[in-house]
């Protein structure tokens, strides 16, 4: 659990982002946010088991990433080739 601890020190002393946060667009900075997500793509994966907490995977972030994207790109070359739609809409039953 030591990597999972300090990911979350490291988290904790960034500075804050998002729309509540300062946006510093300079060379430097973007250096330094593309090797924090380097660095984050190289470490294991951490996974959330039911009623045992969480655990390291046996995976990368970057390869975990990998494997979603291509679950995503095969369901949604398969949604685009069947014939009936994906979701049915239930049929109203015939009144009278």
């Amino acid at each position: 659990m030591e990597e999972a601890e300090e990911m979350q020190a490291k988290r904790e002393s960034m500075p804050p982002c998002g729309p509540d946060g300062e946006y510093d667009p300079t060379q430097a900075n973007v250096q330094a946010l593309l090797a924090a997500a380097d660095e984050a793509m190289k470490q294991r994966n951490v996974e959330s088991v039911l009623f045992e907490g969480r655990r390291i995977g046996e995976q990368t972030n970057a390869e975990k990433l990998e494997w979603f994207a291509a679950e995503l790109v095969a369901e949604h070359r398969g949604r685009g080739s069947r014939i009936a739609p994906t979701v049915a809409f239930k049929q109203a039953p015939a009144l009278g």
